[in-house]
């Protein structure tokens, strides 16, 4: 789950997805995943978002909606909400398939369909329905249908910030499209589709674990579970690191510094796990000369 976790808001496009937090538990928080970045008098507000949430975390921790309400335009990672256009949907949907003449079951050793078809049919799925999917695109949709049982079914905190932008006539921007973004996911695991499946099918059983801590850090604004799970990706899938996090990580920061030097007051929203880590943003930002606060 540590890596599934990186990438999962990005599945939802694909799976077709589009009580309140106690009095007590606000009070007892003391920040959120909320930073307030200045540098020559200039400022913005960078948020980490979990991509996907339950009902009991609603509402937002209170540090989301001052940001808000103190800035004029809302940066996100790529607009979601475009996959409910036909003609993006459709472009989508082309890039989920594997070549012409190719199924999983070609692809794939028989040890490792037969153990992938497995975990579909636990989850009332013929895997022959998925033949022309590609692995990393099957992989998602079972992680989704997984954490649906842990009650996340809810927008995540993007997808709620963008409602609101589009609402207040707020101005929007994306750092991707979302074609470029499925475009990313469906290549996962190129080149070693079994020891690709066959790891993430081996993750499958620690979710409710790790997306509850991760969930738990991030309305506190703690890195903990975060940095665990960069950690276990760094060290033992390189290659995905690289492609989910780091070069993301770098094409996004000039954008994020370009933003800062100009005006109005933005409030970015990204992956929280793209904020974390030696290679995380918060970092680099404070690397650069800027003044990182956590907002409270």
């Amino acid at each position: 789950m540590k890596r599934r976790l990186v990438f999962l808001g990005i599945a939802l496009v694909m799976a077709g997805f589009s009580s309140c937090a106690s009095t007590s538990a606000a009070k007892a928080e003391t920040g959120s995943s909320v930073w307030k970045i200045s540098k020559n008098g200039q400022t913005l507000f960078l948020g980490g978002s979990v991509h996907i949430l339950r009902e009991q975390d609603f509402p937002l921790p209170p540090e989301f909606d001052r940001a808000f309400e103190e800035s004029a335009a809302l940066i996100l990672e790529a607009d979601i909400s475009q996959a409910e256009n036909e003609e993006t949907a459709a472009v989508i949907a082309a890039l989920m398939l594997l070549p012409e003449g190719q199924t999983l079951e070609s692809l794939l050793s028989a040890d490792v369909y037969g153990q992938l078809a497995d975990k579909c049919a636990e989850f009332g799925i013929a895997i022959e329905a998925l033949a022309r999917f590609k692995p990393a695109l099957v992989i998602n949709l079972l992680t989704v249908l997984e954490i649906q049982q842990f009650g996340f079914v809810q927008q995540g905190v993007d997808m709620y910030y963008l409602a609101k932008a589009q609402e207040a006539g707020k101005e929007l921007g994306f750092f991707e499209t979302l074609e470029e973004q499925i475009l990313m996911l469906a290549g996962m695991g190129d080149g070693y589709e079994d020891d690709f499946v066959r790891y993430s099918l081996g993750e499958f059983g620690e979710s409710e674990s790790e997306i509850t801590a991760l969930v738990s850090d991030w309305r506190q604004g703690v890195p903990a579970a975060a940095e665990a799970s960069l950690t276990s990706m760094k060290d033992q899938w390189p290659v995905i690191y690289q492609e989910l996090v780091l070069r993301r990580n770098a094409a996004w920061l000039p954008r994020i510094e370009a933003y800062l030097a100009s005006e109005p007051v933005e409030l970015v929203i990204v992956g929280l796990m793209h904020l974390h880590g030696d290679d995380g943003l918060l970092r680099q930002l404070m690397n650069s000369g800027c003044t990182v606060e956590q907002v409270r």
